[in-house]
């Protein structure tokens, strides 16, 4: 254990502190795809290529994951956020300097690879600067943090590209997160970086819990996950576009819509899994309901007003279950393994968002727009056999 406890206010700090960070982590993972009309006239490349940007950039992130894992136990996770953020927003802002769609791969393969730090190094700053009776809070106000980032991304983009460019765009968000760098490495002071697990023997690490029954459903979890969600997140403008006669302007705001629902999902879920202690049953009901929605949704035949609250109620779901989810994985971790467990599930995040977006693309290109919707319903309903596998048997 740490030797001093952080008071309440250095605690509120340091959860602010990796809050914000991962809020423009997601927000770098949805800086492109709001753009893509734009790229695919100026550039003159297909969906599917704009896609593979996409999964080079998870590629990055999830090969390094692990690696940087390491370098967070060994030089401190401080220093390893502050660079990985860095390296992620200015690999964004050059992008706006990109000539062709081989400079935009290569950029966003460099910002794949700033963005490997934040599940690392957030996990082991939150266990070691947070009581363990508000951890369940933080990592709540962590996930709100990435959500935030998801929800005001598309809306930011598409503004800024419409009153500037999207070489504009791209410069201007990438400036603000060096700019955020540097704060956060004026106030690392604020935050500790070493988390309170065994020193002997286990070495941090044991991948038999990381390959057992109760760990290893959680990473194909976030696998299905990251696919359902990739395809909404990057290609839901341009299906609804298509699929509904949507101006890009209202196909943004019915996807914004859908991520500001999912943070205040999350934010109220968080109080439901401090309460709950079948944090399983949720998450059952809540997949089922939006593999139903999507599917709905892929019918191209809902007004828009219900097409509307449909995004909308898919999204409050999705959002609302990431905290119980997370205190099940949570529940039946070590407390010395915390940062090494999440590091390895969310590893699967990567691997879903790397492995899907080439896949929209392709149905995109091919007309079938219809396809990023039922592509999702078919992975929330994936996702309920390994809620049965993953929950805590009964004694």
């Amino acid at each position: 254990m740490a030797a001093t406890v952080l008071t309440r206010g250095r605690q509120a700090q340091a959860i602010g502190t990796i809050a914000v960070a991962h809020a423009l982590s997601h927000f770098y993972l949805l800086s492109l795809p709001p753009l893509f009309p734009l790229l695919r006239a100026d550039l003159d490349v297909d969906f599917a290529a704009l896609g593979l940007i996409i999964t080079v950039y998870n590629i990055s992130t999830g090969v390094l994951q692990t690696p940087v894992g390491l370098l967070v136990d060994r030089i401190g996770a401080r220093r390893v956020l502050v660079g990985g953020l860095f390296l992620n927003a200015a690999a964004v802002a050059a992008a706006g300097f990109a000539d062709s769609f081989w400079d935009l791969l290569i950029l966003y393969f460099i910002a794949g690879a700033g963005n490997s730090v934040f599940h690392p190094a957030d996990y082991v700053i939150l266990s070691a600067s947070i009581q363990k009776d508000r951890l369940g809070r933080a990592f709540s106000l962590h996930t709100l943090g990435g959500s935030a980032g998801f929800a005001v991304a598309p809306a930011i983009m598409h503004f800024l590209a419409d009153y500037t460019n999207w070489r504009t765009a791209l410069l201007i968000v990438g400036l603000a997160g060096t700019v955020l760098a540097v704060l956060i490495f004026l106030m690392s002071g604020t935050i500790r970086d070493t988390a309170a697990r065994k020193k002997n023997g286990e070495n941090g690490l044991t991948w038999r819990l990381l390959f057992s029954r109760r760990v290893l459903p959680f990473f194909f979890f976030f696998v299905v996950l990251a696919a359902a969600g990739v395809g909404i997140q990057s290609f839901g403008v341009v299906a609804l576009v298509d699929l509904y006669g949507a101006s890009l302007g209202v196909a943004n705001s019915v996807l914004t819509v859908f991520l500001v629902l999912s943070a205040l999902g999350v934010f109220l879920g968080g109080f439901y899994a401090d309460k709950t202690k079948r944090p399983d049953l949720i998450l059952l009901v809540a997949f089922l309901v939006c593999a139903l929605l999507m599917a709905l949704i892929g019918t191209g035949a809902l007004p828009l007003w219900l097409l509307v609250g449909a995004m909308a109620l898919t999204g409050f779901l999705r959002g609302f279950v990431n905290p119980p989810r997370d205190i099940m994985l949570r529940n039946m971790t070590p407390d010395h393994l915390v940062g090494i467990v999440f590091a390895f599930v969310t590893t699967g995040f990567a691997a879903g968002q790397a492995v899907m977006p080439v896949v929209y693309g392709t149905f995109m290109d091919t007309g079938d727009p219809a396809s990023v919707f039922w592509i999702a319903a078919l992975c929330y309903l994936l996702v309920v056999p390994m809620v049965f596998v993953a929950r805590p048997r009964a004694r």
